[in-house]
């Protein structure tokens, strides 16, 4: 299953996030804790950094659906 799939609930709210409109970790933080998991899970390293782990994620999003 893609990232597309997975989430297709809520495509044009990560679309708005990968654009800089919104940010997921303080609007939508339930969204945020499903991908930091789902991506975590696909073996995706985080480094504890708040904003780092955030840019990390936002990265991987956008090569995900676009």
């Amino acid at each position: 299953m893609t990232t597309a799939q997975r989430f297709a609930p809520v495509t044009n709210i990560l679309r708005s996030a990968v654009t800089g409109d919104i940010s997921l970790d303080t609007e939508y933080p339930i969204i945020f804790q499903k991908l930091y998991r789902y991506y975590e899970e696909k073996g995706v390293d985080f480094y504890g950094n708040s904003e780092e782990d955030y840019a990390i994620l936002i990265d991987k999003l956008e090569t995900d659906l676009f």
